[in-house]
């Protein structure tokens, strides 16, 4: 029996995404073109894991982002959003496009608590 490492698996992915992102944004398409539908059940288990991905990468940049500018000595969150919107315009597009999914909405709303809790001022007690 085969096993993937993790990184591998991680690595399929992100090429997935990237590519079915490229070729979406190619068309114009901002919601998953029937033709990717077997692909991202395959790798994701359907709309909802490739939704969290997407989640994923969205706030990863956009925490690193957050993090240059106050590493900078500025403070603007919504100056990393702009910019990162900037960068990825597909993704945010696409992500804007499912924002009543369920599933987008859970990864989402626990990036969005992480970030709140990380940029916080005041020192956070050890549980």
């Amino acid at each position: 029996m085969n096993i993937l490492s993790r990184s591998a698996v991680v690595r399929r992915r992100r090429a997935l995404v990237h590519i079915v992102l490229r070729d979406m944004e190619e068309t114009g398409d901002t919601t998953l073109p029937p033709w990717w539908e077997a692909d991202i059940q395959q790798e994701f288990g359907g709309l909802d894991g490739f939704l969290a991905e997407l989640s994923r990468q969205w706030w990863t940049a956009y925490a690193a982002h957050v993090d240059a500018l106050i590493e900078l000595g500025l403070d603007d969150p919504a100056q990393a959003w702009s910019d990162v919107a900037e960068q990825m315009p597909h993704l945010r597009a696409v992500l804007d496009a499912y924002v009543d999914e369920s599933a987008l909405a859970e990864a989402e709303r626990r990036h969005y608590d992480v970030l709140r809790w990380t940029t916080r001022r005041e020192s956070r007690n050890a549980a």
